[in-house]
């Protein structure tokens, strides 16, 4: 008789440890790989947004103003935002791409056939529209609301993002300076 042969079919705990070490290893290397390029995705699809914002409202000579936004938007203001980040992030969507609803019962544009300049379907991935309660806005890549800002000196235009970190006058701001139509990085701008 032949004695019984042992069956070697399966993992040993060793191996199976160096399987999952060996995976793991390769999760760290893929994840700092793919992590900077997320992050620059995320910054050019928001530089694309403000080229468009650009675009929209380089022809448009009037300073903005929350006042003026309250009185054009009529019926539509009770819609307006108590925070003035979000107010101007409104603002911005208001003139540059309405959507028909907030066309037909706005103060400025009431009466008029819906014919906007760009449509709101341009702007569907950086539109906030969650809460109804309250008129949509712009948003970068990020989610934080665009930023409008008037130099009175400079007799400019600004709009800007906040930038990978969310918080506002920061290095990693990116700023739209309509007179030129550059966009910037805050730590590229000149120290004042």
């Amino acid at each position: 008789m032949r004695p019984l042969a042992r069956s070697n079919k399966g993992f040993t705990l060793i191996e199976l440890m160096i399987v999952i070490g060996i995976i793991a290893v390769l999760v760290v290397v893929l994840a700092i790989a793919i992590l900077p390029w997320l992050s620059k995705s995320d910054e050019n699809n928001t530089k694309t947004l403000l080229q468009s914002v650009h675009a929209a409202v380089s022809g448009n000579k009037n300073v903005l103003t929350i006042e003026k936004f309250k009185k054009d938007a009529g019926g539509m203001a009770v819609k307006i935002d108590s925070n003035d980040d979000i107010a101007q992030a409104q603002m911005l969507l208001f003139y540059i791409a309405p959507s028909k609803e907030v066309w037909d019962n706005s103060a400025l544009y009431k009466g008029t056939n819906y014919n906007p300049t760009n449509r709101p379907e341009e702007f569907t991935e950086f539109t906030n529209s969650d809460n109804a309660s309250r008129l949509p806005y712009l948003v970068d890549a990020w989610g934080n609301p665009l930023v409008y800002s008037y130099d009175k000196v400079a007799k400019t235009v600004y709009i800007y993002s906040r930038g990978t970190d969310g918080q506002a006058k920061t290095d990693d701001d990116l700023i739209l300076d309509t007179s030129s139509g550059t966009i910037k990085l805050r730590s590229e701008f000149p120290k004042k």
